[in-house]
C-alpha cells in the first residue's frame, strides 16, 4: 500500500466526507487507503461507500482533532501518510503526480501543493466534470482571491522528450518545465516555512512517525499540529512540493453556523497558541530549526498580538495579566537572532515583554495606530475620515433629536427611509433634525427642507453624524466598521420582501467578502429593530438573518403606503407629466433583476435584453409606453436610444414606488418587485426565458414560482405578446392566484405601515 489517507471528520461533516469519497473515487491511482476518524457509525455497506479502495473508520477520545489524528495513524499501513481534511478535495493526478516522483524518500517531507479557495464545493466538482485540463483550478483563490503565479508550462512527457539534450537549464527550471516539484534542503531548507508548517495536504513517512513516536497533541482544543509538524521537519532533510497545486482546501465563509477551526470563539486562543508554541519549541534539538520557528512565532505576534490587546479595539483575550505571564516565559525560550527579523518598534515592545511581565500598553496602542495611519497614507489619503470616526467622533457626545437616514448606500432619495422622513416632516415639523447621506451626482435630494442637511458618503460630516446622531435608519446594511454607541437607536427598514435565498440560507458564498456571513452577522446584531413587510418575512428573516422574532416591527413596508393613498391617481398623474409620459398612453413597467453569473469580471456586470422591445412597439406602440427599471448594476450598461419615444429608461429614477403607481402592467422575472406591485392587484407577468438555468444553478428560491405567483410564467417573447395582447384573460385566470398571495403578502400593507414603524421606533421622543 502506497498512501495511507488520514482524515479527521466531525459528525455534522459527515455531507461533506461523501463529497471527498466522491473525489477520491476520481483519483487515477488508487494505491490508497483512506481512514476517517470519526464518532459515529458508517454504514459502509451502502452503495454511495462502495469503492475500490480500502477505506476503514476509527472512533477516538477524547474529542479533538489531535486524537482524531493520533487514533487514525494506529490504523495506518501504507508507505506514507498523507494528511487530508474532510471538506477538501484533492485533484484527480494528485496521488499520482507525488508517486512518479523518485526523489521522494522517507527523509523527505511531501506536499501536494495547498490552494485556498472559498468556492463552494459544487463549483470545484463542476469544473472537474466539465474539463479535462489537468491544471483546473477554481476561480477564486488565495486571500485576494488571485490565482497562482509562476504556473508550469506543464509540457507533456511526449514534448519534453524532443527537447535538445544539450539545454544547459537549473534543476529548478527542468521542474518547472517538466511540471513535476519545487525541491529545497540545506540552508535554504526554511525558507517556505510557513508552507511546510501547514499539515493539510502533507506527505509523511509512516515509518519515521512511528519509529519516533510523534503524535498530535490531544490536549487541547486548538493548534494541536505544531509539535508533530515541527518534529517531522527536524527528522527530514528536505521538502518536496508539486509545482502545480493539486490540494484544494475549501476556506469557510460561514463563521457563525460552519465555523473552521480558526474561527471559533475561544477566549483563551492565545494561551493555547503560547502554550503549543511552547512545548514545541522546547523540543527542537536543530540550531537552524529553532531560530526559524522562534522567528515564524514572533512574525504572528506582530502581525496579530498587538491589535488584540489596544485599548482603541475590543479585547479579544481572555486573563490578560495571566496571558502576560504566560508570553513572558515563553519569549525567554525564542532564539534570541529572531528578534532581528521583526521591525524595530514591535521589537522593542517584544523585548520588554521578555525582561518584565507587563503590557507596554503605550507602545502597542501607538504601533496599532500607527498601523492604521499607515494604510491611509498607502491609500494616499483614503480612509482618513475614518480614522478620525474611531479615534475622535465616537468619544463625543450622542445628539439626542438627530436622525440619520440612508437608502441603497446613499445612491438615492428613497424606499422606506423616505417615506418615514416625510412622515416625520409633517407630523411633527421641528422635533428633529434630519441627515441625509447622499453620493455624489444624486439629482433629487431633500436638501433645502426645513430642518435638514445632505452629506456626503464616507466625508467629514458623515463620519460626524454617523458617530453622534442618535437615530440611524438605514434600509441596506451599516459599514463593518459601525460603532453602536450606548443611547443611540438603529432602525433597519431592509429593502424587499425576499424571493432569492438570503445570507445564512445561501451556500458557501464565492463572489461576496468570505467573511460576509459573519460581517452580515456582526451588522444585525446593532439592529435595534428590522421592519418586515409580511409574516412571510418574519419567518426567512429570523432563519436567514438568524435575528430574534421579538426585535421585528410586523409593520408593512413604509415605502408602499403610496400605493395604498387614497389620492393615488392624482399622485400618478404628476408622476407622469414629470416623466413626460403621455396622459392617454398604457405604460408596462419592465423590471427584471440581474443575473449572478452574468459579468465580465469582478464588478463589472453586463445584461441583454431579451425583451423584443422593437416588436414590443410594433404591436403596442399606439397604445402603450414601456419604463424600463433595471438593477443599478446594469444601469449604465443598456442603450435604448433606437426606440424613440416608446420607452423611457427609468433605472436611474430614484423612487420605484412611484413607478409602481403609474404602471398598467408589471414585467419581471425573479426580482422581488412584484411583491409589492401586487399591492395594486394589475396584472404582472413573469418573463423568464432561462428559468430552468436560474432555478437549480443560481441561488435557490423560497417560493414554488410555478404554484405560488400570482401571474404566468413566460418563456418566449411569443408568450409575453400574447398575453399583453389579452389581460383581461390573464387576470381571469389568476384571480383565485392573485388572492391567495395578495392574503399571504400584503394583508399587512394598509397604508398606515410608516404610521406604525414611527410609534414604535421613535416612542416617547415624539412627544417628551
Amino acid at each position: 500500500m502506497k498512501y495511507s489517507l488520514i482524515t479527521p471528520c466531525k459528525p455534522a461533516e459527515f455531507p461533506q466526507l461523501l463529497s471527498l469519497k466522491k473525489n477520491l473515487d476520481r483519483q487515477t491511482s488508487h494505491d490508497f487507503e483512506w481512514i476517517i476518524a470519526l464518532n459515529g457509525q458508517i454504514d459502509f455497506s451502502q452503495p454511495e461507500w462502495q469503492a475500490d479502495y480500502t477505506i476503514q473508520q476509527v472512533e477516538h477520545t477524547p474529542e479533538t482533532l489531535g486524537a482524531a489524528r493520533n487514533a487514525a495513524m494506529t490504523l495506518a499501513t501504507g508507505e506514507w501518510l498523507v494528511f487530508v481534511d474532510s471538506d477538501d478535495y484533492l485533484l484527480p493526478n494528485a496521488l499520482a503526480d507525488m508517486d512518479a516522483i523518485d526523489r521522494l524518500q522517507p527523509n523527505i517531507m511531501g506536499d501536494l501543493n495547498q490552494f485556498p479557495t472559498y468556492e463552494p464545493h459544487s463549483s470545484f466538482t463542476n469544473s472537474l466534470e466539465q474539463t479535462t485540463v489537468h491544471d483546473s483550478l477554481p476561480k477564486w483563490g488565495g486571500p485576494k482571491k488571485r490565482e497562482p503565479k509562476n504556473r508550469s508550462l506543464n509540457l507533456p512527457p511526449e514534448l519534453l522528450d524532443q527537447l535538445p539534450a544539450q539545454i544547459d537549464v537549473d534543476p529548478e527550471t527542468a521542474n518547472w518545465l517538466s511540471h513535476r516539484y519545487f525541491y529545497i534542503d540545506g540552508d535554504q531548507r526554511w525558507d517556505l516555512f510557513n508552507r511546510q508548517l501547514k499539515i493539510a495536504g502533507k506527505v509523511i513517512d509512516r515509518r519515521l512517525v512511528e519509529e519516533h513516536h510523534l503524535q498530535f497533541a490531544e490536549d487541547r482544543e486548538l493548534y494541536p499540529d505544531f509539535h508533530f509538524m515541527t518534529q517531522a521537519m527536524g527528522l527530514t532533510t528536505g521538502y518536496l512540493r508539486l509545482s502545480e497545486p493539486s490540494y484544494i482546501r475549501v476556506k469557510h465563509n460561514d463563521p457563525i453556523n460552519q465555523p473552521a477551526v480558526h474561527q471559533l470563539t475561544v477566549p483563551d486562543r492565545w494561551q493555547q497558541r503560547i502554550a503549543a508554541w511552547q512545548e514545541a519549541l522546547a523540543d527542537l534539538k536543530d540550531p537552524s530549526l529553532h531560530l526559524a520557528f522562534s522567528a515564524y512565532t514572533l512574525q504572528r505576534l506582530h502581525r496579530f498580538f498587538y491589535q488584540a490587546l489596544a485599548t482603541s479595539t475590543p479585547t479579544e483575550v481572555d486573563d490578560v495579566p495571566a496571558l502576560i505571564e504566560q508570553l513572558h516565559d515563553y519569549l525567554q525560550m525564542v532564539e534570541p537572532a529572531a528578534f532581528k527579523t521583526v521591525p524595530h518598534f514591535s521589537r522593542r515592545i517584544l523585548h520588554k515583554l521578555r525582561r518584565q511581565a507587563q503590557v507596554p500598553q503605550t507602545a502597542i496602542n501607538v504601533i496599532v495606530r500607527l498601523r492604521q495611519l499607515n494604510r491611509v497614507i498607502h491609500h494616499h489619503g483614503r480612509g482618513v475620515t475614518r480614522l478620525a470616526y474611531g479615534w475622535w467622533f465616537t468619544k463625543m457626545p450622542v445628539k439626542p433629536r438627530t436622525i440619520l437616514y440612508e437608502s441603497f448606500l446613499g445612491r438615492n432619495f428613497s424606499d422606506s427611509p423616505k417615506a418615514i422622513y416625510n412622515y416625520l416632516q409633517a407630523n411633527y415639523p421641528g422635533r428633529f433634525k434630519h441627515v441625509w447621506i447622499m453620493n455624489p451626482g444624486v439629482e433629487e435630494t431633500p436638501a433645502g427642507q426645513p430642518n435638514t442637511i445632505v452629506v456626503k458618503r464616507f466625508g467629514w460630516r458623515y463620519m460626524y453624524y454617523l458617530a453622534t446622531a442618535k437615530f440611524q435608519v438605514i434600509n441596506m446594511r451599516q459599514p463593518k466598521w459601525f460603532v453602536k454607541r450606548p443611547g443611540t437607536k438603529f432602525l433597519a427598514t431592509w429593502h424587499g420582501t425576499p424571493l432569492k435565498h438570503l445570507v445564512f440560507d445561501m451556500d458557501n458564498v464565492a463572489s461576496a467578502n468570505p467573511l460576509y456571513k459573519e460581517i452580515f452577522y456582526e451588522q444585525s446584531r446593532q439592529w435595534d429593530y428590522l421592519v418586515t413587510a409580511n409574516q412571510f418575512s418574519v419567518d426567512v428573516f429570523e432563519h436567514a438573518f438568524m435575528y430574534p422574532v421579538k426585535q421585528m416591527l410586523p409593520s408593512g413596508y413604509p415605502r408602499n403606503d403610496i400605493l395604498s393613498a387614497p389620492d393615488r391617481d392624482e399622485q400618478a398623474k404628476q408622476i407622469k407629466i414629470k416623466l413626460g409620459i403621455p396622459l392617454d398612453k398604457k405604460i408596462i413597467l419592465y423590471a427584471p433583476t440581474w443575473r449572478d453569473d452574468d459579468y465580465y469580471g469582478v464588478g463589472d456586470y453586463k445584461f441583454t435584453l431579451k425583451l423584443d422591445i422593437d416588436r414590443l412597439r410594433r404591436e403596442l406602440g399606439d397604445e402603450y409606453v414601456l419604463v424600463l427599471r433595471t438593477h443599478y448594476f446594469i444601469t449604465e450598461h443598456l442603450d435604448t436610444t433606437g426606440f424613440g419615444d416608446f420607452v423611457y429608461n427609468e433605472s436611474s429614477y430614484d423612487d420605484i414606488s412611484e413607478l409602481y403607481l403609474i404602471a398598467d402592467v408589471l414585467i419581471t422575472d425573479y426580482s422581488s418587485v412584484f411583491f409589492d406591485y401586487a399591492i395594486l392587484k394589475r396584472p404582472i407577468l413573469y418573463f423568464v426565458y432561462d428559468y430552468e438555468k436560474y432555478g437549480s444553478v443560481l441561488r435557490g428560491f423560497y417560493l414554488n414560482m410555478e404554484k405560488d405567483l400570482p401571474g404566468p410564467l413566460l418563456k418566449t417573447n411569443d408568450d409575453v405578446l400574447a398575453a399583453l395582447h389579452d389581460l383581461p384573460a390573464v387576470t381571469k385566470d389568476y384571480a383565485a392566484a392573485y388572492q391567495r398571495f395578495s392574503e399571504r403578502f400584503n394583508n399587512w400593507e394598509d397604508g398606515h405601515a410608516t404610521q406604525r414603524v414611527v410609534d414604535a421606533f421613535f416612542d416617547e421622543d415624539l412627544t417628551n
